[in-house]
């Protein structure tokens, strides 16, 4: 969902008040518990973590007030970006795990709803607001409204953001005016991530309407439907948007026309996320397990039976794979289960890059720990 089209900034603010806003008092005194006792909550087992391909690197300790717990942490870059769910966003030095600043850019009832960064910005989004920190220091440098209410992480592409609206519109807001330019309307709303397929932007509603748009244009490429909407977070292609349905199927569906690449029928609802790299879709599926497909065709490549859980990345050629209490190696060309190991209070974790790149792991007290590959 991420892009890394280039964007005027200067222009991006040109004609939108800076405001000069403070740090909100630079965000209330942490409360709750102690680095240490953080970090005694999220065990660490070298030996395992070696027989992996990776050895830990450091634990960063975002601002978490008491009383709330991690919402989303993404790399970008030198800069891992923190935020919990009382809003308060961090910056951690990636080098060092150093948490070099912290903004809480609104009240504590705010619904955030995504994140990204692009050059020297990071952007924030919530139900009504996009936000523009300073990735140096934090510093909030511009705010503006959202024409509506969003229920999505936004599609960053150009000199436009792409959101899906709770009212059911895929909308583009226009960044140097700070304005909505263009909507599309569709029935339900929007729970599911946006994604960027090659320059089109995809979406499927929570009544199963299928859409395309294209942002320069500001037209829809195509339009369809499915019998329910999606059962977990969407995936992409250069050409294809990847859909796992409440009615039980994967979907493949061309982002120039919308229309179906092709369909894998299933016993159940599809509740995992696919992930898509280098022209195949991994996708866990309750009746099986954890099944390989080639992206284009949907042909079934291998299927790990009994093996479930979420591709994370790329590690010496095996592919990493969480299954909420696990992480495990999985051989990529046939499916079959290398090592694991057991991992235990993880919120999340990811790699980037996708290939040989570091593990992040974010514990449910937001510890935020970095582990590298090692030969």
């Amino acid at each position: 969902m991420r892009s890394n089209r280039p964007l005027a900034l200067p222009a991006l603010l040109l004609g939108t008040s800076l405001l000069a806003i403070s740090l909100l008092g630079g965000c209330a005194k942490p409360k709750g518990l102690t680095a240490d006792e953080r970090s005694q909550r999220l065990p660490i087992v070298h030996g395992d973590w070696r027989k992996m391909g990776y050895r830990w690197d450091w634990n960063a300790f975002p601002v978490m007030l008491d009383g709330q717990g991690p919402l989303r942490s993404e790399p970008h870059g030198e800069l891992v970006v923190f935020q919990e769910t009382g809003g308060t966003i961090s910056g951690i030095d990636d080098r060092v795990g150093e948490t070099i600043w912290s903004n809480k850019p609104a009240g504590d009832l705010t619904k955030f709803t995504g994140m990204d960064r692009r050059d020297g910005f990071v952007f924030v989004s919530s139900e009504s607001e996009l936000f523009t920190l300073d990735a140096t220091t934090g510093e909030l440098v511009n705010r503006q409204r959202f024409e509506k209410l969003v229920a999505t992480d936004f599609v960053l592409l150009g000199d436009q953001v792409v959101v899906g609206t709770t009212g059911g519109e895929l909308m583009g807001h226009y960044l140097p005016g700070g304005i909505r330019i263009w909507g599309h309307d569709m029935p339900g709303t929007f729970e599911e991530d946006l994604v960027s397929i090659g320059g089109v932007v995809g979406g499927v509603t929570s009544t199963g309407r299928v859409i395309c748009v294209d942002p320069v244009s500001q037209r829809q490429t195509g339009l369809n439907s499915i019998f329910e909407g999606p059962g977990a977070a969407l995936a992409s292609s250069d050409d294809l948007m990847f859909v796992p349905s409440l009615d039980q199927s994967l979907y493949a569906f061309k982002g120039s026309d919308a229309r179906v690449a092709w369909r894998h029928l299933t016993p159940s609802p599809i509740t995992e996320a696919p992930v898509y790299h280098e022209g195949v879709l991994y996708c866990s599926l309750a009746d099986t397990g954890l099944t390989a497909f080639d992206a284009q065709s949907g042909k079934v490549l291998w299927v790990s039976q009994g093996q479930f859980g979420e591709v994370i990345g790329l590690r010496n050629g095996r592919l990493m794979v969480f299954d909420g209490t696990s992480l495990v190696a999985i051989e990529a060309q046939r499916g079959v289960v290398l090592d694991k190991i057991n991992l235990s209070n993880v919120f999340d974790i990811t790699t980037s890059p996708f290939v040989d790149g570091p593990i992040y792991l974010t514990s449910r007290e937001g510890v935020v720990a970095k582990f590298v590959p090692v030969n």
